[in-house]
Order: structure tokens, then C-alpha cells, then sequence
């Protein structure tokens, strides 16, 4: 088993999209100045780039990567909002958010996606990165964050699990500890 590897976890930079809007799956533009936030990313993190297909992932991770190939991965997609997507979060009605809490797991927002489902994708995802046990650097959203670094930590997925904010960025160290690896967590600032 090899001794340890990084993986730097970014959430994409800030996008340009109404206040209050629900836009998971939507492609929403990067707002001015994406760059110098993708920047700061770079030297940190080593390794493949892999990054979700939307293009706001997609333009962070070409910088990122500088040159280099990036690996497009379905399962880094944000969660589907379903019809949901694009409205604001004040104009879907009360009964169906209403709904959602009470089954947050199941229920499937704007007959979208649900969380259960987005767990699955991201943790198969997690456990082909943590079994390749290589560095590499991943640029996704906030829902896929909240799982990978919940799954990081070695616990379950909590609905209260904050989102990192968009342009953070994580770097884990992961060590080999008796045949398990622990990571270590270091925000990028």
C-alpha cells in the first residue's frame, strides 16, 4: 500500500446568476475575475484534474490543469433540481420544501434528483480515487463537496453538512495509518 497522496477538493468560482436562484444542473456563467481564484488553487494540489461536466467546473479545471488533460466525471455533477432549476428558491412553494424535509434522502426536488442518489454517484466516485490511492485534484460543486468530505472524515453524509463557499478549496493529505488512510485537512486560502 503506498504511504500517502493529496487530493485537492475545489468548489468552482463564483458564477453569475440572480440572488436566491435554484440552479443546480443548470449551466450558469463564472462571474468576472473567475481567474484569479483558480489561481490561488494552483501549486497546491498535484496530479490528474477531474472535474464535473458543467462548464463552470470545466473552465476552472482547464486552468487548473495549465495544459494538461482534464477528466470529465458525471458523477461530480451537482444534484438535479428537476423544474426547480432556475427558479428562485422563494418561488417554489412552501408544500414542496415542506415536503423535502421531511424525507430529504428520498424526496426528489422539482422531480429532480435525490440525495440518496447523489451520495451513491459521489461516493463511487470517492472510493475509485481513494482506491487508485494517487494524488489528483477535483473541481465540482457544493453538493458533491459536502459528501467527498464527509465521506473524507470516515462518517455518513449529514444534510446539515455544510457547502464549501464557491472558490474554496480544500487540500486533503491522506496517510497511510495501519493499512487505512486518514486525512488531513488544510483550507487553501
Amino acid at each position: 500500500m503506498k504511504p500517502g497522496f493529496s487530493v485537492l477538493l475545489t468548489r468552482h468560482p463564483p458564477v453569475l446568476v440572480m440572488a436566491n436562484c435554484c440552479y443546480g444542473r443548470t449551466d450558469v456563467p463564472l462571474a468576472p475575475g473567475w481567474e484569479t481564484c483558480v489561481e490561488n488553487w494552483q501549486g497546491h494540489g498535484q496530479g490528474p484534474v477531474f472535474a464535473s461536466p458543467a462548464q463552470r467546473c470545466q473552465l476552472a479545471a482547464a486552468k487548473l490543469a495549465a495544459g494538461a488533460p482534464v477528466l470529465t466525471d458525471t458523477r461530480l455533477s451537482e444534484m438535479d433540481f428537476g423544474f426547480w432549476e432556475g427558479q428562485s428558491w422563494s418561488a417554489i412553494p412552501r408544500e414542496a420544501l415542506d415536503d423535502w424535509a421531511a424525507d430529504p434522502h428520498h424526496y426528489q426536488p422539482g422531480g429532480g434528483e435525490n440525495v440518496e442518489t447523489l451520495v451513491i454517484r459521489v461516493s463511487e466516485f470517492w472510493h475509485h480515487i481513494l482506491g487508485a490511492a494517487r494524488s489528483c485534484q477535483i473541481v465540482t460543486h457544493g453538493g458533491p463537496l459536502r459528501v467527498m468530505q464527509a465521506l473524507a472524515e470516515n462518517r455518513p453524509f449529514r444534510m446539515e453538512d455544510p457547502a464549501p463557499a464557491q472558490g474554496e478549496a480544500v487540500l486533503l493529505h491522506f496517510f497511510n495509518k495501519n493499512g487505512v488512510f486518514v486525512a488531513q485537512k488544510q483550507l487553501i486560502r
